[in-house]
């Protein structure tokens, strides 16, 4: 009787062990923020390290959305939008383990103006000026039709660089191209090290 509940005894110890390590390896979502934000505006990103996807929406507003891969960095992990005028400012803090995804949602018609610590970031579905700074990370832009734009400047000094737009693609230390046209917005684009895809 004595071992058939020391047996049980361990058994409930290792399930909650278990349970309790499948729960800290789950994605633990933040709580969302919203505001208005009417179109043809210009949205400033100050962006901590993580995982970024950031789109161009019908919707007349700005929506930031994150998870977690540890539930111990849930409360590490914070965001702010301050909006004034036609202009919005966001603001991100990460982890201290890594492991955060932020997905931010901006006016389809919006000029962009992003600093990213590190992390992979993707932009989508967004026509306007893009400037986009990293120190490391994959970086992926959809530009839209070039020509919507009269200049783009586009570095990485380690890593490829591809833009098939452009008809640019380029492999190594160093590299960099610029195009002029007749659109009215600008594309600035600098990477440190990682690969950055212009499409």
């Amino acid at each position: 009787m004595k071992t058939s509940l020391l047996t049980g005894a361990v058994a409930l110890a290792i399930l909650a062990t278990s349970t309790l390590a499948t729960r800290a390896a789950q994605s633990t979502p933040g709580q969302p923020i919203d505001k208005a934000f009417a179109k043809g505006g210009s949205v400033v990103m100050r962006l901590s390290a993580g995982d970024y996807r950031i789109t161009g929406i019908a919707d007349g507003k700005i929506r930031v959305d994150w998870r977690v891969d540890r539930a111990s960095d849930a409360d590490n992990v914070k965001a702010r939008v301050d909006v004034t005028g036609t202009k919005a400012v966001i603001e991100t803090s990460g982890a201290r383990h890594g492991g955060v995804h932020f997905t931010i949602d901006v006016p389809s018609r919006s000029d962009i103006d992003i600093d990213l610590t590190a992390g992979d970031l993707q932009v989508r579905g967004i026509e306007g000026s893009k400037r986009v700074e990293s120190w490391a990370g994959d970086l992926s832009i959809e530009v839209g039709r070039p020509e919507q734009y009269r200049s783009v400047e586009a570095s990485v000094r380690a890593g490829d660089l591809s833009a098939r737009p452009f008809n640019v693609s380029k492999g190594g230390l160093f590299r960099s191209f610029t195009w002029s046209g007749n659109g009215p917005y600008s594309l600035r684009v600098k990477l440190v090290a990682g690969d950055l895809t212009l499409k």
